[in-house]
């Protein structure tokens, strides 16, 4: 037995679907009866609210830090991370690469000159992090080119970046290198698939993982001039949420964004008044070096109603 709203959904989207809440003791009384075989398909699962998708839905604006909240830590370190859930941050990014044995490693370049005392140590530049095994990325130090507090800081592998980081936020994955079968496996190994937020450039490594894990929470980036047909791409891709560089964005994209049922973040942004500006326009979310700045400049700034 099905009422007509659950009878008029199903003729909109062409296939059965779940009941609404008051046509649910009927279906339970049906499938106890063997009268029902409803398929259950993998979209239906996907749009079940996991603990990320919830946040990402949820009303206000999200902060995010960038690396960590790097302004005042090393950049994708522990460090780092520990004082971004100290700030209060919603969500906390990070980049990983794979390190010569297969490790997901947390840096974002693809080579350790910047971040890392690898010329020191190593005797050569521009070493990529996918040419050392992990062993050997841990004996470099990753806090010393910051200051001198954070000597003896090391690359953490996305386990432990992960392991920190959801005891009090959630993560933000930007996939640097790797392909998405090594992400999924790791992910569903630590129970996190639901729990965290897969961000990439890539927007053909987004796709794949949207089919290996239908309830992950995807956004696409992009640094290009936002048009409306790459807005449109963005959102085919299956991804929940569509990241810009706010530069490249315009405030009216916004909305269009919006239109296509998708949410909108920007980076990376630490001016204040840029800030908000996106915010007045409907921003999603922010994505900044200054978490604890952007949480203030969020109170303090008018946001329409969705």
């Amino acid at each position: 037995m099905s009422c007509g709203g659950c009878i008029r959904r199903e003729f909109e989207i062409g296939r059965p679907s779940l009941p609404c809440r008051p046509c649910i003791p009927w279906f339970l009384f049906l499938c106890v009866l063997g009268v029902t075989q409803l398929p259950i398909s993998p979209d239906i699962l996907a749009a079940e609210p996991t603990p990320a998708r919830k946040l990402v839905n949820s009303p206000g604006v999200l902060i995010i830090a960038h690396r960590g909240n790097s302004s005042i830590a090393p950049e994708n370190t522990l460090p780092a991370f520990a004082k971004a859930l100290a700030a209060k941050a919603d969500l906390v990014e990070l980049d990983y690469h794979h390190s010569a044995d297969g490790v997901p490693i947390v840096l974002h370049d693809d080579n350790l000159d910047r971040t890392t005392n690898a010329q020191e140590l190593l005797g050569k530049t521009k070493v990529l992090v996918v040419d050392l095994p992990a062993a050997e990325l841990a004996r470099l130090d990753a806090g010393l080119w910051f200051n001198d507090d954070f000597k003896g800081t090391k690359l953490p592998t996305l386990v432990e970046a992960l392991t920190a980081i959801q005891a009090g936020s959630t993560t933000l994955i930007e996939r640097k290198a790797g392909d998405a079968a090594t992400l999924v496996k790791l992910l569903e190994q630590e129970k996190l698939t639901e729990q965290v937020v897969v961000q990439a450039f890539d927007w053909e490594f987004v796709k794949e993982c949207r089919k290996l894990s239908p309830t992950m929470t995807l956004c696409t980036l992009s640094g290009k001039a936002a048009n409306h047909e790459q807005i449109e791409a963005a959102a085919a891709t299956g991804a929940d949420v569509i990241v810009w560089n706010h530069e490249k964005l315009r405030r009216d994209q916004v909305e269009l964004v919006h239109k296509l049922g998708k949410k909108a973040w920007v980076y990376t942004i630490d001016d204040p008044q840029h800030a908000a500006d996106f915010i007045a326009a409907g921003i999603d979310g922010v994505i900044t070096n200054k978490p604890a700045t952007m949480i203030r400049v969020r109170s303090a700034t008018k946001r329409p109603a969705q």
